[in-house]
């Protein structure tokens, strides 16, 4: 807008044109040898010389004038290509919320095109609930320079309703404008869809949370009942292992008493105090003495088992032990079972001075468990062998069959406790003992007793204990100073 009380450019032409023709007048009475008077003369001249200077200054400033007005229009096209580049919806209003300005982003935000949305007020495009916050946000304006992050949502147009962040502060008055407010309105859309994306998973984390907390109560609850089932039940297993023992043990007293008796009357029938016996008569004396030292065996590997399962340990008396003494009698305690099944039996021994490091009574419980295990798995019109040999300080003895055989994974099964493998054609008898105690014993006179087998084929029992060390006193008087083991 001009300045009233301010020359134009037109009139500043025009006083130009006039101070010309001025001193073209004055050069032409000159001319025409027209002359004025000295006093007024010079006095013209003055004047037209102030003239002349007067236009000179009036062109001067014209000129400046001129180029800050061209500066003042580069300056205002900066601007509005700076407000109108800006990515956020910025818009001027008076004091009632009428818009003044608005950029190309306003235009964008609201659908209406910039120049539109001079002179409708800004309040028209807020939702009803937020209509109600405008006064009480432009009151707190009286009390602060501006108010930012005012959510509101807005209706635009064309398209749903957008939220949007308000930023509001004062406009201060201009020479050719009143006082009135800035608006920057943000777009927050994505930022609201991102919080209800994480509202949900948060949701959805709590939930799972609590399904897995759940889980995890419910599996502890599991577990304790388990602990509890398992602890409940390793009770009822010990109890029940004590009486198991409790009963083997008054079982093998029991069996002991009539034992004794038997043991009296073949030790008279020995001595033959009610008359002589026939060679035949001795023979069967003489198995059936053995039969007896086999059935006491037999009671004292109950009383061992029954006190290997109280916690108890086994004593044995190691001393030489002549390998072949003991072994060449094996035949007379199975003799009967061989003949029963019509099972050939066949010892052999490399070296018949082996001496073994053992307890003489605890070797032969071994082999004759060891062979009544084979005499039991072996069909009748069977073989059956035992075998003594020596190697690297060690003695083996080893129990071979032709009999069912022991699958690959029931090799060390076998030495559980009352575990026993059942074939088609044996004739399970027994307690399922005699290996397990006989690996326990082997193990307490220092060595260890193994199986291998072919199923279908036979199986070989092997039997390692320690070689009595040849400096040490012969067999015969080894049994002075006997060396005692406790396991």
């Amino acid at each position: 807008m001009t300045d009233p009380g301010r020359p134009g450019s037109s009139d500043l032409r025009d006083f130009s044109r006039q101070v010309r023709a001025t001193v073209k007048r004055h050069e032409r009475r000159d001319g025409h040898a027209q002359s004025l008077p000295d006093e007024r003369e010079s006095e013209l001249l003055t004047l037209i010389e102030e003239l002349r200077v007067a236009d000179e200054e009036l062109r001067a400033q014209n000129e400046e004038l001129i180029g800050g007005r061209h500066l003042i229009e580069r300056e205002r096209e900066r601007y509005r290509e700076l407000f109108d580049f800006a990515p956020d919806a910025y818009v001027v209003t008076d004091v009632n919320g009428t818009i003044r300005e608005a950029n190309v982003a306003a235009g964008r935000l609201l659908s209406v095109e910039p120049r539109f949305l001079v002179g409708k007020p800004i309040q028209a495009f807020f939702e009803q609930g937020s209509r109600s916050q405008y006064q009480k946000q432009l009151d707190q304006l009286c009390h602060s320079e501006r108010i930012d992050d005012w959510e509101v949502w807005i209706n635009p147009r064309k398209g749903s309703r957008t939220p949007v962040s308000l930023s509001l502060s004062r406009a201060p008055a201009r020479q050719d404008s009143k006082s009135g407010y800035r608006w920057i309105l943000r777009d927050i859309t994505r930022q609201k869809n991102a919080e209800d994306a994480l509202r949900e998973l948060n949701r959805d984390l709590e939930l799972r949370i609590a399904s897995r907390t759940a889980q995890l109560a419910a599996a502890n609850l599991k577990k304790d009942q388990l602990i509890f089932s398992e602890r409940r039940a390793r009770e009822e297993a010990e109890i029940a292992n004590r009486v198991k023992s409790d009963f083997l043990a008054l079982l093998s007293h029991e069996f002991r008493t009539p034992l004794q008796a038997i043991f009296g009357y073949t030790e008279l029938l020995e001595r033959e105090i009610h008359g002589p016996l026939t060679p035949a008569q001795q023979r069967d004396l003489k198995r059936i003495q053995q039969s007896q030292q086999h059935l006491l065996g037999l009671i004292t590997t109950i009383l061992d088992f029954a006190r290997l399962e109280s916690g108890q340990g086994i004593e044995v008396q190691l001393t030489a032990v002549a390998v072949h003494e003991i072994l060449c009698n094996m035949e007379g305690f199975v003799g009967p079972q061989l003949e029963s099944k019509n099972l050939s039996y066949e010892y052999k021994c490399v070296d018949d001075s082996l001496v073994a490091h053992a307890d003489a009574a605890k070797l032969e419980q071994i082999v004759l468990n060891l062979l009544a295990n084979a005499i039991k798995f072996t069909r009748g019109g069977g073989s059956i062998s035992l075998e003594c040999a020596g190697a690297n300080e060690l003695v083996h003895i080893r129990v071979r069959d032709t009999g069912i055989g022991i699958p690959p994974d029931k090799l060390d099964a076998i030495f559980e406790p009352f575990v026993q493998i059942r074939g088609r054609d044996a004739t399970l008898g027994g307690t399922g003992l005699g290996l397990p105690i006989s690996r326990r014993l082997a193990t307490v006179m220092g060595g260890q007793l193994f199986a291998e087998s072919v199923p279908g084929e036979g199986s070989t029992f092997t039997l390692i204990l320690p070689a009595f060390p040849k400096s040490s006193p012969s067999p015969g008087n080894a049994n002075d100073s006997p060396a005692t083991n406790r396991s």
